[in-house]
């Protein structure tokens, strides 16, 4: 797709001379001029106001928008339905519109058509804008939550107590995680429903294997030291729950309450 573009301070306009339309982006500060007729899409504080018919000669006053995308429409193609299949695209793609705006149908023999047009200008301004116009807004993810050591946090003993397994747990260094003689394991890793081992039940049983000559009849014999709560989970219990939130200290403070940073 090859485009023309012209940038002025309040005003976007990009040409395609190979469908033979046009596409104006103003700001409130400038007035538009409105040569053709196309579909106007009106913005307020980042929400679409108005998907819209625009004829030339219309008067756009800047006190209910802070911008403007016009688009010429090509002559192949009924207005009515071109609006209808950019208002149907938004709605499709869950973006909020005023209550009046609903779904309506597009004729079978103009669909592939119009949609193909309204998908090609939709995609241009969300290239030239930051709005996610008519797309639905990319899914945000998660800030991963980050757990900071600190020597206040290494003398405190952490407990854990699960039905299968009980153990006292203490984060002395960076990289050491230390569980203190007499903690009982959980006896049996669980099983998928076809009856072979999960990923977290093969993981606890090799942190198991690694020390097999700290504990007996499931009861470790001396401290053991681990790298992490995620090693100390499996290790006791073959983790399948958040242990930090279920490591806590004599007065019921968890280890992430302590460590989240």
């Amino acid at each position: 797709m090859k485009l023309n573009v012209e940038l002025e301070e309040n005003v976007t306009r990009i040409v395609s001379r190979e469908e033979g339309i046009q596409i104006g982006i103003y700001s409130e500060t400038e007035k538009p001029v409105i040569k053709k007729a196309g579909i106007g899409i009106l913005i307020l504080k980042e929400r679409i106001e108005n998907i819209f018919r625009i004829e030339s000669g219309l008067d756009i006053k800047g006190k209910n928008w802070d911008r403007l995308i016009l688009f010429t429409v090509p002559s192949s193609l009924e207005m009515r339905y071109v609006l209808r299949g950019f208002i149907n695209a938004a709605l499709q793609n869950e973006v909020k519109l005023p209550r009046r705006f609903k779904e309506e149908p597009i004729p079978s023999n103009m669909q592939k058509l119009i949609t193909e047009f309204v998908q090609r200008q939709i995609f241009i301004i969300n290239r030239f804008g930051r709005d996610h116009l008519l797309v639905k807004a990319p899914k945000r993810k998660p800030v991963k939550t980050q757990h900071r050591w600190s020597a206040a946090v290494s003398v405190v003993p952490f407990y854990v107590e699960t039905p299968d397994s009980k153990a006292e747990i203490q984060w002395i260094k960076r990289n050491e995680m230390v569980i203190r003689a007499g903690a009982t394991m959980k006896k049996e890793a669980p099983l998928n429903k076809d009856g072979s081992l999960g990923f977290s039940a093969k993981m606890g049983q090799k942190v198991r294997d690694d020390h097999q000559d700290a504990f007996e009849n499931y009861v470790t014999k001396k401290d053991i030291t681990l790298k992490s709560v995620n090693e100390v989970s499996l290790f006791l219990y073959f983790a399948g729950t958040n242990s930090w939130l279920k490591f806590k200290d004599a007065d019921g403070k968890t280890i992430d309450e302590w460590t989240k940073g």
